[in-house]
């Protein structure tokens, strides 16, 4: 049988499925083309890791340490559990940039530290607070190896898209053909233009300077949206108040799938508002199998580890 027949003959088996059983169906399509890949050449992604990697080290010499721009504004939380946070004992590490090895050598280096203390001159030190407002490598491939169908056709947005990393996840790990981030700091989207121009990423992906309340429709077109802890350390509790509800509006698409850092309900809770904002139709996915089989392949099996644990996902 050629190419061409394997084909033909593949597209007559989609038409013969449960509408209610094809997204089961593709999943487990997906895994058995994953294990073939990993017995070829292209299975391990090694390309797209080094292209990913040159980014991110293109990114870390653009921007300070903290990784929070000159133009941006941090809002630490006054209410819920991080308004405990001291701000002074809280650093910012941007988990796209800095990977625990890279964390490890900043802190070797006396450019940073894991620990401050609480009286000087003693040994009485305790762990200062880590912050990220990016999804790190694991988890842009749990989400783009392990948790998503095929996103051919598809048009994916990323809500507070920042220094890119989602975009360029769904670019090198993905067939999605609409990639779309919408910020609204000015130093990111330039950040994120160029970068998407020095790797020739136009095709695909576009960067919109904007709040995301202003263009809803963005929103209402997309297939999947993803939003990592887009609000809480950006946005007074009113306005986070009035996104959430302007979210139980546009996020209604039917087969629309939703990820979010951290989850609907944690963020509606924290914010007082989890009855008074209605988002019934959008379902928590059970990710338990696909969580236990990614930590296997990309973290090496450690349980202890959160960093994918903390990843939701909903569908409408």
């Amino acid at each position: 049988m050629d190419i061409e027949q394997a084909m033909q003959k593949f597209e007559r088996i989609l038409e013969k499925i449960d509408p209610d059983d094809m997204q089961t169906f593709l999943r487990r399509a997906q895994e058995r083309i994953k294990e073939e890949l990993q017995c070829g050449d292209g299975g391990d992604h090694h390309n797209e890791d080094v292209m990913l990697d040159n980014i991110r080290d293109s990114l870390r010499e653009s921007l300070p340490l903290s990784a929070v721009s000159r133009t941006e504004t941090i809002v630490h939380p006054s209410f819920g559990p991080n308004s405990k946070m001291d701000p002074k004992h809280t650093i910012h590490v941007d988990a796209f940039l800095y990977d625990d090895q890279k964390f490890d050598e900043l802190c070797d280096d006396g450019k940073m530290s894991r620990n401050y203390c609480t009286q000087c001159g003693s040994h009485d030190m305790k762990p200062l607070t880590v912050l990220t407002h990016s999804a790190s490598v694991p988890q842009l491939k749990y989400i783009f190896l392990h948790l998503l169908p095929s996103l051919r056709d598809k048009t994916l947005l990323d809500i507070g898209s920042r220094t890119g990393a989602v975009l360029y996840g769904a670019y090198l790990y993905s067939s999605c053909q609409n990639i779309v981030g919408v910020e609204i700091d000015s130093t990111f989207c330039k950040l994120q233009q160029k970068t998407i121009e020095d790797y020739s990423f136009e095709d695909r992906i576009k960067v919109y300077q904007q709040d995301i309340l202003d263009n809803p429709s963005l929103i209402s077109s997309s297939d999947v949206v993803f939003m990592n802890n887009v609000f809480e350390f950006f946005q007074t509790k009113e306005l986070q108040e009035r996104m959430w509800r302007a979210l139980s509006e546009a996020l209604r698409k039917p087969g629309m799938t939703v990820i979010t850092v951290p989850s609907i309900e944690e963020s509606l809770e924290n914010l007082g508002i989890l009855k008074e904002v209605n988002m019934d139709w959008l379902k928590p996915v059970d990710l338990r199998k696909e969580r236990k089989r990614a930590k296997c392949e990309l973290l090496g099996g450690n349980s202890d580890e959160d960093e994918l644990d903390n990843i939701f996902m909903y569908k409408t």
